[in-house]
């Protein structure tokens, strides 16, 4: 008698049953390198950014996360609430990671780890983070985001700094509030937001900044917003200058400046009583003095149509040695602002051929002894490292994106990303105080690194493994920091949130500061720096 056999089919009626992973535990799979089983593991807690716990240690160090938590205005009714710690432990996360939408907050819902480093219960969905800046009343939350912006670096600036002021456009692809076509070099006729922004000089940090529509691109709309930044600080630590660009050097603005007392360094745009002092400053031989770097100085006094009062005004111009003419100054790109000669027509007499290298017109109320006129060219120069500022900003952390159809959210959510700016800029200089890291590289060495949780006997343990090319250095490095906070921890115990913050400062910026400490502290402060 013939075995009965069952018969396999080949095709399954209806449709194919679902996949789960308790169905296919362990698969082989083939790869160049061979064949290697592949397999899911859904209860483990890890991340992919697993140094993100020194960083927290380093904000819990100086309380700035539990003071920031304290006085957050957004508040929920009930028990089903997400929370504000929720809800903006999501956001830092967020901005972290260098996402610019809301929707990228999905790839970091599933990070059991750093949510807890936190004291999170879970991380909220876009659709959470959208509707809880929605709710936060717009005057009081700004005022909450640009007070913490200002205690991040207040301690620090009872030394001499200058203020960096500027604007850059954010451009917009939708149906935006105050979504307006305006000035817009880069996309003519796309509309845009305009952020007005203040920054300390050579350390890249932000005082904060204002968003507003694309029509009010012009210096004076952020004025206000500047002097109500400036308002919160000490008058002693207010800034030893302010520097702006050509947007800036009007007579309503330079009227404000000395309305306050607060000296200025702008720049002026070539009108045609400008052009005139320029042209009697060039048929002169002498007065011309060498700033270095190729570059030539004059000084003079004008006073404008319109104006009140005569101002100091420097001129400065590229050496006639260096200068470009025929061919190569025709090749240059043209700078707006530039003067040149016009059709053969010579700005100097004692130039053979028509000037054709770069003229700029600064005006300032710096007093000439202290700020003479061989130092102003290269003051002024110095203001550009505001762009590199603005490029980091806009393409690592989030300034271009992140935008919803109310106003009120993307000028929350700009200072929010401000102040994470400043903290995380703050914390890379625990490894580099020489230079300022951008995200772009600081991101791979001191945030991303695979960890992996793991609790026995009651104690939690984070298994770190980096996969950066430095990866033994950097392990020191964060070593070395880490336990340096975690030593400062009992003795800071008993000290006021400001003061555990100034020792913090006193250590990062110690290069800058030259030594000196900042604020009151107590006695038993030496030691801990000293250690």
């Amino acid at each position: 008698m013939e075995p009965k056999t069952a018969l396999l089919e080949t095709h399954l009626k209806g449709e194919c049953p679902a996949i789960t992973l308790q169905s296919a535990d362990r698969w082989p799979v083939d790869t160049p390198g061979g064949r290697f089983y592949a397999e899911w593991d859904t209860q483990a807690p890890v991340t992919r950014e697993g140094q993100l716990m020194f960083f927290f240690q380093f904000l819990q160090a100086g309380a700035r996360w539990s003071e920031l938590l304290a006085d957050c205005p957004l508040s929920y009714i009930g028990n089903r609430g997400s929370g504000k710690l929720n809800v903006m432990g999501t956001v830092m996360l967020s901005i972290l990671c260098g996402h610019w939408r809301y929707a990228h907050i999905n790839s970091v819902r599933g990070d059991q780890v750093n949510a807890a480093l936190l004291g999170m219960d879970k991380i909220v969905s876009e659709d959470v983070v959208r509707t809880a800046l929605k709710r936060m009343d717009e005057a009081t939350s700004l005022r909450w985001v640009q007070r913490h912006i200002i205690d991040s670096i207040s301690p620090a600036l009872s030394l001499p700094w200058i203020l960096d002021l500027d604007t850059t456009v954010k451009c917009l692809y939708g149906h935006q509030q105050g979504a307006q076509i305006g000035y817009n070099p880069r996309k003519p006729g796309r509309t845009s937001h305009i952020y007005h922004s203040y920054f300390v000089a050579n350390l890249r940090i932000s005082l904060g900044v204002e968003v507003l529509p694309g029509k009010a691109s012009a210096a004076p709309h952020g004025m206000s917003g500047l002097w109500e930044m400036l308002e919160r600080l000490p008058r002693e630590r207010w800034p030893t200058f302010a520097r702006g660009d050509c947007g800036y050097g009007s007579e309503k603005i330079m009227v404000e400046f000395e309305g306050r007392e607060l000296p200025y360094l702008l720049k002026l745009r070539h009108t045609s009583k400008v052009k005139a002092l320029v042209r009697d400053l060039m048929r002169q031989s002498d007065g011309w003095q060498d700033c270095g770097d190729g570059w030539e100085a004059a000084e003079a006094t004008i006073k404008l149509s319109g104006w009140t009062r005569p101002r100091r005004v420097i001129i400065v111009r590229e050496a006639p040695a260096i200068a470009p003419v025929g061919e190569k100054a025709r090749r240059r790109r043209r700078d707006p602002f530039e003067l040149r000669g016009i059709k053969g027509q010579q700005l100097s007499d004692s130039l053979t051929a028509p000037w054709s290298g770069r003229i700029a017109v600064l005006i300032t109320s710096l007093d000439k002894i202290a700020y003479p006129t061989i130092c102003m060219p290269k003051q002024y120069r110095d203001r550009g490292d505001a762009e590199n500022i603005y490029d980091e900003l806009k393409n690592q952390w989030g300034w271009s994106g992140y935008s919803t159809q109310k106003l009120a959210p993307s000028r929350i959510m700009a200072n929010l990303i401000a102040l994470f700016y400043n903290w995380w800029n703050l914390y890379v200089r625990f490894f580099d105080e020489h230079h300022h890291r951008e995200a772009i590289t600081s991101r791979p060495a001191l945030m991303q690194g695979v960890a992996r949780q793991v609790q026995s006997s009651g104690q939690r343990t984070i298994k770190v493994s980096l996969l950066h090319e430095n990866g033994e250095q950097i392990a020191a490095l964060v070593s070395l920091t880490s336990k340096q906070l975690q030593q400062i921890k009992p003795i800071t115990e008993r000290w006021s949130a400001e003061q555990k913050w100034s020792l913090l400062l006193t250590r990062i910026l110690r290069r800058w500061l030259g030594g000196k400490w900042l604020s009151d502290l107590p006695p038993e402060a030496g030691l801990v720096l000293s250690g």
